[in-house]
């Protein structure tokens, strides 16, 4: 089992939570309102980060990303509630299970 610091909380309250965090700490402005990315930033939605590395990259990113090094900056705890929503987007579609892409 894995401690709370390496899982998110996916219950609907922090999940809502952190769909507000998104908007409210900009991160959609580079990310996309749905993590799917953009020109200026990665897609996040799929992460395979755990919250523990998820908040490692916030707090010191390797790129061009400005970091949030500080809980004055943003808390671990709004940051877990990114993550958990996040977490809780679907993934995207198989391209093999889009007619469109698949017709001859």
């Amino acid at each position: 089992q894995q401690s709370s610091s390496a899982t998110a909380n996916l219950a609907p309250e922090a999940i809502e939570k952190g769909k507000q965090n998104f908007v409210t700490y900009a991160c959609y402005a580079c990310h996309g309102y749905g993590g799917q990315g953009s020109d200026v930033g990665p897609r996040i939605d799929t992460t395979r980060l755990t919250l523990q590395g998820f908040v490692n990259i916030v707090r010191k990113p390797a790129r061009r990303m400005p970091p949030f090094r500080t809980e004055r900056q943003i808390s671990n705890a709004a940051l877990a509630e990114i993550y958990a929503f996040l977490k809780s987007l679907p993934s995207p579609p198989d391209p093999k299970t889009i007619p469109l892409l698949n017709a001859n």
